[in-house]
């Protein structure tokens, strides 16, 4: 049994194959959150200061998710599909009974490795497994059983409208497999920002990777985001269709490493009504909060949040 807050998570919809009930997205009342002093349009990753300001704290050596061979591949800005040996190794896809693919997620930085993080409309995931690498229906980094999911409270708690979909985030645990966690596994991880209030409404550079399910595994692209509504970020990017829900959201720190600064939902019933035009909803000071209580729900060997 998986252990989740529920709220409208049974119809909530998104690029999936779920059905939705509830209305678009427009201008919340939750205001708009200004970067640090000095802080351009562009994401201001771009000094010690601000590289502390983001990223989370470090319990494991990651390595970068680009690697020399797949370097020009992933780098390209336009929408494209990855090949299998240039796919991002941290990045994957929810199998659901008999295999039939679902949203996207990627694994974060973790005390006990066992994170991912993924939209909150993309729960519930009873009986799901996570497929790290999937590509034309292989699973080469294996299949991690889902134990727990744990979304934004205020997600569970905005039952009804739009008001849930700024708090369209959730972080799920994953069981070990052969004595080893997903994130150990696949060797890469992305870093939760320790501040993701401080971030800039507009970022520049940031990568997109989901799982359209009508592609053969990750698509991909580069873009800069612009705000949307009033909680919201918005990218340009083609093909992000059906299974996309959940995809993380990239941007490189100084050091290579990236950080995720969204994932694909929120606005529009939960992630844009057009293939072309995806949005995620602003992370805010909760996301610091809800990462902190997934990690202190027990050891790594608890698998339910409490």
């Amino acid at each position: 049994m998986i252990t989740v807050l529920t709220c409208v998570l049974a119809v909530c919809p998104g690029r999936d194959d779920e059905a939705s009930t509830a209305p678009a997205a427009a201008a919340s009342a939750r205001p708009v959150a200004a970067g640090p002093p000095g802080a351009s349009a562009a994401h201001y990753l771009d000094g010690a200061a601000d590289s502390a300001r983001i990223d989370g704290a470090d319990y494991h050596r990651l390595r970068p998710l680009r690697s020399a061979a797949c370097a020009a591949e992933q780098r390209r800005p336009d929408p494209h599909d990855l090949s299998s040996a240039c796919s991002y190794p941290a990045v994957g896809v929810f199998l659901r009974a008999g295999g039939k693919q679902s949203c996207t997620a990627a694994v974060v930085d973790s005390r006990h490795g066992d994170l991912l993080v993924t939209a909150a409309h993309c729960l519930p995931l009873d009986g799901a497994t996570f497929a790290p690498g999937y590509h034309d229906g292989l699973t080469p980094r294996g299949e991690w059983p889902v134990l727990a999911a744990l979304p934004d409270p205020r997600f569970a708690e905005a039952r009804r409208g739009a008001e849930h979909w700024p708090y369209d985030w959730a972080f799920v645990r994953v069981a070990r497999v052969g004595g080893r966690s997903v994130q150990e596994a696949v060797g890469s991880a992305l870093r939760v920002p320790a501040h993701p209030e401080l971030l800039s409404p507009q970022l520049a550079g940031v990568t997109l990777v989901g799982y359209p399910h009508d592609r053969p595994g990750q698509h991909t692209c580069t873009v800069d985001a612009q705000p949307a509504y009033s909680d919201f970020r918005q990218a340009r990017c083609a093909g992000f269709s059906t299974g996309v829900s959940g995809s993380p959201w990239m941007i490189s720190g100084p050091d290579g490493e990236a950080t995720v600064v969204g994932v694909l939902g929120g606005a529009e019933h939960g992630g844009g009504f057009m293939d072309d035009v995806s949005y995620t909803a602003r992370f805010d000071a909760g996301l610091g909060s809800l990462f902190a209580t997934a990690q202190g729900s027990g050891s790594r060997d608890t698998p339910l949040f409490p």
